[in-house]
C-alpha cells in the first residue's frame, strides 16, 4: 500500500497528486490519499500511516507536520510550496523526479532535525525581523494575491517600522545580553526565507546549529548585512555573531517565533538543540 499525505491548500500540490494517481492507476498499484485540512493536518496522518511506502506532497509547513511526529520510515518528498526552502537546500529538482525510480530507490540519505523546546524543524528558527515578516505576511489580505511574493512586500515595510526586543542568549560557556536584538537565526540547512542562504555552510547532515546574531547596530547597518545575505556576500557582514554550537539557550520578550516557515507561541525559555540522523528521505 502506497500512502501520500497532501497539503490540500495548496493548487500545485493537487495537481501533482493527479499525476502521481495516474500514474499509480496504470501500474495497478494500490495507494491512499490523506488530504490535509483545516481540523487535520499531516502531523494527525503521520499517526494512521500504516505502510513502507510514503509519498509527501508540500511545502515546508507541510514536511514540519511530518517531522514532528515522524516514526523513523524513510519517505519520498515532493516540494510544492510557496517557499520550497528545504527542497532548495537538499538540491531537488522536482521537474526530474521519477516517481517510480524513488518509489523502490534503495538511496537513503539522513537528515538532522533542530529542535526548540518540543518542536522540531528541518530548515531553520528565527526571533526578530524575519518572525515579524512571517507574521505580517500570514495576516496581510494581499497574500492570496502575491503569493510568495508577500514575503518580499513585508521585508521592505519591515525595514520601515524595524522592532527591536530584549534578549539573554546562552552557549557553551558564553552569553550575550542585549535589548537591541533585530535578528537571532538559527539554521540547519543553508536556505530559509523563500530562498536566501542564511548559513551557507550548513549541511543538514551535522550535529551543529549554525547562529547568526544582529544585535546593537544601527538600522543602517542592519539594512546593509541584511542586503549581503540577499546577495549572498556574507563575507562582507559588519558586526555579526556567528556562531556554530549544538545548544543554545534564548529568553526574549518577542512574543513568537518561526521555524520553517510558520510562527509559533514563545515561552519563557527557549532551549535549542539538535539530533543527528532523525529522518530519512528516498533519493534517486
Amino acid at each position: 500500500m502506497i500512502e501520500i499525505i497532501v497539503n490540500s491548500r495548496s493548487k500545485s500540490s493537487l495537481i501533482e497528486l493527479k499525476k502521481i494517481e495516474e500514474m499509480l492507476s496504470r501500474k495497478n498499484l494500490s495507494y491512499r490519499v490523506l488530504k490535509t485540512s483545516k481540523n487535520k493536518t499531516a502531523c494527525d496522518f503521520m499517526d494512521e500511516v500504516i505502510g513502507d511506502n510514503l509519498i509527501v506532497i508540500g511545502g515546508d509547513g507541510t514536511i514540519n507536520e511530518v517531522i514532528n511526529n515522524y516514526h523513523g520510515k524513510e519517505f519520498v518528498y515532493l516540494a510544492y510550496g510557496s517557499g520550497n526552502d528545504l527542497a532548495r537546500s537538499l538540491k531537488f529538482d522536482r521537474n526530474s523526479i521519477d516517481i517510480d525510480k524513488l518509489l523502490n530507490s534503495k538511496e537513503i540519505d539522513d537528515y538532522t532535525v533542530g529542535v526548540v523546546n518540543d518542536k522540531k524543524f528541518c530548515s531553520g528558527f528565527d526571533l526578530g525581523f524575519n518572525a515579524d515578516i512571517i507574521k505580517s505576511a500570514n495576516s496581510s489580505k494581499f497574500k492570496k494575491y502575491l503569493g510568495k511574493r508577500i514575503y518580499l512586500l513585508e521585508g521592505v515595510l519591515g525595514i520601515l517600522k524595524l522592532r527591536k526586543y530584549k534578549a539573554e542568549i546562552c552557549w557553551d560557556n558564553n552569553k550575550i545580553n542585549t535589548e537591541k536584538l533585530y535578528l537571532l537565526n538559527v539554521m540547519i540547512q543553508p536556505y530559509e526565507g523563500g530562498g536566501i542562504k542564511f548559513a551557507p555552510n550548513a549541511t543538514g547532515k551535522s550535529d551543529e546549529l549554525h547562529v547568526m546574531i544582529m544585535k546593537d547596530m544601527s538600522i543602517l547597518t542592519f539594512i546593509y548585512n541584511y542586503l549581503c545575505l540577499l546577495l549572498n556576500k556574507h563575507h562582507n557582514l559588519k558586526n555579526v555573531d556567528l556562531i556554530t554550537t549544538n545548544r543554545l539557550t534564548v529568553t526574549t520578550n518577542q512574543e513568537y517565533f518561526q521555524i520553517d516557515g510558520e510562527l509559533v507561541k514563545n515561552s519563557d525559555s527557549l532551549e535549542l538543540s539538535c539530533i543527528s540522523k532523525f529522518y530519512k528521505l528516498k533519493r534517486m
